[in-house]
């Protein structure tokens, strides 16, 4: 069999046979991804990205939410539009759209209302297409380890990929993560083809994929780092070192055009908005090369609503403003700079003085994290370390290690130093960029980009167990075998929950909260799963709900399936109403009262968040729509002194509150008599 390193000693299952199985495996992929996420709501993010995605469509800019390139928003939103959602009014809002910087998630809401009667089902059409992204990584998986392990290792890293549940976490989301690791992996696999051979059809493949994987999230701009890593440590490693240098010309001419073309497939992925647009008018904010120290007159005549951005723009302000370089013409669209700049100040945080005079200098703050019971803001630099050794199976971490021995003892088991490159050099960079050179230390999510490489690399076991002789070679399957078959079965038990999944070692989903929260673990997906439980277990039952998600709980009475829900007590000083949301309504209760309570895993460990108001619908039937409350930091801390008696999808405690303990609890949190 051809690859760049020579010809695999590992016999073919045949073509037919394998590209069947290979196209068994990612249809079984796909039927889980789609059977989980119809037994689960939208997460966070997803109720914002796609009304996003919807109003590219329908109003050609990309104005809203440009935290991240538009385009895995733009094809979650496709079979949206099909089924014509109402969304005239949200276009009508100054707060949802009329201002430059519009909030994303008052449109969201907005989105939500107009369409509260069908808005499950809507939000599901767009899921259901998302599993393709994670389909097209399987194929770049299978045809790269193929090339270079035979079919047998491209089976095995196809398997690892379609069966990891963590890629079937994310496979099934409308977020940018699966889809950037896709195309990610996807244009460094066309790279190191073109590595093999550099002729100009595989140069401009390479960069029209580089430019669609830079359409997907602004992880990407790391490949524009690590190819020419790549290529000069290739070229320096060739035994030909001599005769490259006469191709030098037309390879950097070739890498010029890659980087043309990726930048020409972003503007068009943004049609062309604001290309041209001088540097200096930008109003960048990020701790960057972009800017620097000052204060921009803008903020004080045009707010922009965002409060990072707001405080950002009184410290820092556009180096090239009043520069001749501030008047070059930007090569790319106005959104793309405006939201990478976005990005930068939630990686980076900013200086604590910055919101009070009085702290260090040296200090920053920045979105709250989580790491094994530790609530704080500043990140950790064994996070995605400790994340992946939490979340990834052991049957998972036993193949990583096996293949790992294979590379440093068996000289088959190993590639061309060409080959070797394109797959470590890209995970180590993109864990140590995540671990070092940014603070967002909010799930395994951010790391995904490197199982692709990953797992074709484990691909080298097959290579390594038919280099084995005589009766031990059976031996050496069992090692692949066991441990592939210890991942499957970890998988298939955490269906349809994969979010939620954490291997054994770690003490299993149900203990998961204990180490980490948020998209790891609590991602606001089990809304659905409790109005179920409750329909089973609880129907007429009054029940204590704070929930970490964008869909309010009221949502279900609107289309006429509600529930009686209340807010529980909250400690003293750790809640506040928000302002938009005009005056507290019901609010939550004074005291603990016995009775039945559904807790978020991310709020009982203290993760800060916005909560609906229970209100009555027939007195305020717009007033379900917005978050009325804001709640601080471990505002629900006191549930952790009680007992889960079960939960739900493992994102949502229920806790049956006794008369004993709510006395108790009252006692310590809330003493003096009982609220009229």
């Amino acid at each position: 069999m051809e690859d760049s390193a020579g010809t695999s000693t590992v016999p073919d299952l045949g073509r037919r046979r394998v590209l069947g199985l290979a196209t068994a495996i990612l249809v079984l992929h796909y039927v889980l991804a789609a059977a989980s996420l119809l037994r689960e709501n939208a997460t966070v993010d997803e109720v914002a990205h796609i009304p996003a995605g919807i109003s590219y469509w329908q109003k050609g800019t990309f104005k809203l939410y440009h935290h991240n390139p538009p385009l895995a928003r733009m094809v979650a939103a496709l079979p949206v539009l099909a089924m014509r959602p109402e969304t005239a009014a949200a276009y009508q809002s100054r707060a949802a759209w009329g201002l430059e910087y519009p909030a994303q998630g008052t449109f969201a809401q907005l989105f939500l209302a107009l369409n509260a009667d069908r808005y499950f089902e809507l939000l599901q059409a767009a899921r259901l297409i998302q599993p393709l992204w994670s389909v097209v990584g399987g194929v770049v998986v299978f045809a790269w380890s193929r090339r270079l392990w035979g079919d047998r290792g491209a089976v095995l890293s196809l398997t690892l990929w379609a069966f990891c549940p963590n890629i079937l976490a994310h496979a099934r989301l409308a977020t940018t993560d699966i889809p950037a690791a896709a195309t990610s992996a996807a244009a460094t696999y066309l790279f190191w083809r073109y590595l093999a051979r550099p002729t100009w059809p595989r140069a401009l493949g390479a960069g029209l994929v580089l430019g669609l994987a830079q359409l997907t999230k602004f992880s990407a701009l790391i490949l524009y780092g690590l190819w020419p890593l790549i290529w000069l440590a290739d070229r320096l490693l060739s035994r030909d070192r001599l005769a490259r240098l006469g191709c030098l010309p037309r390879e950097l001419a070739q890498g010029a055009a890659m980087v043309a073309l990726s930048v020409l497939v972003i503007d068009v992925g943004y049609g062309f908005e604001g290309v041209g647009t001088p540097i200096g008018e930008f109003d960048f904010a990020s701790r960057s090369f972009l800017t620097r120290d000052g204060e921009d007159p803008r903020w004080r005549t045009r707010p922009s609503g965002n409060p990072l951005l707001d405080v950002s723009w009184k410290h820092r302000v556009n180096r090239f403003r009043g520069t001749w370089l501030g008047g070059l013409p930007s090569p790319l669209p106005r959104h793309y700079l405006l939201g990478f700049d976005d990005q930068k100040i939630e990686a980076d945080g900013i200086p604590l003085q910055w919101l009070d005079p009085t702290a260090d200098p040296s200090e920053m703050t920045g979105y709250p994290v989580y790491l094994d019971g530790v609530l704080r803001r500043t990140g950790w630099r064994d996070y995605y370390l400790k994340t992946l050794l939490y979340k990834l199976p052991e049957g998972t971490w036993a193949l990583l290690a096996l293949a790992l021995v294979a590379a440093l003892t068996c000289r088959q088991a190993r590639a061309a130093a060409r080959d070797e490159l394109a797959l470590l050099v890209p995970p180590a960079a993109i864990f140590l960029a995540m671990t070092f050179l940014t603070d967002i230390n909010i799930g395994l999510r951010y790391v995904l980009p490197i199982f692709p490489f990953l797992f074709i690399a484990c691909g080298r076991l097959s290579v390594w167990a038919e280099s084995v002789p005589g009766r031990a070679r059976l031996a050496a399957w069992s090692a692949i075998g066991l441990p592939l078959a210890a991942t499957l079965l970890s998988t298939l038990a955490i269906h349809p929950h994969y979010l939620a999944y954490f291997n054994l070692a770690s003490g299993g989903p149900a203990r998961g909260s204990e180490h980490l929260i948020d998209s790891n673990l609590d991602w606001g997906q089990d809304l659905v799963g409790l109005r179920e439980w409750l329909r089973r277990e609880a129907p007429d039952e009054p029940v204590g709900l704070a929930y970490f998600g964008q869909i309010p709980p009221s949502l279900f009475a609107v289309r006429g399936d509600g529930f009686e829900w209340f807010l529980p007590p909250v400690l003293s000083g750790r809640v506040r109403p928000m302002a938009a949301a005009g005056q507290p309504r019901v609010g939550p209760a004074p005291r603990l009262k016995p009775g039945l309570y559904a807790i978020s895993a991310s709020l009982v460990r203290g993760l800060p968040w916005r909560l609906h108001d229970p209100i009555a619908l027939d007195a305020d039937p717009v007033g379900w729509l917005l978050p009325s409350w804001n709640l601080g930091e471990d505002a629900l801390g006191y549930f952790r002194e009680l007992r889960p008696v079960g939960h739900v999808g493992y994102s949502i405690f229920l806790y049956r509150v006794t008369s004993e303990q709510a006395a108790a609890l009252n006692a310590r949190y809330w003493p003096g008599p009982p609220a009229s």
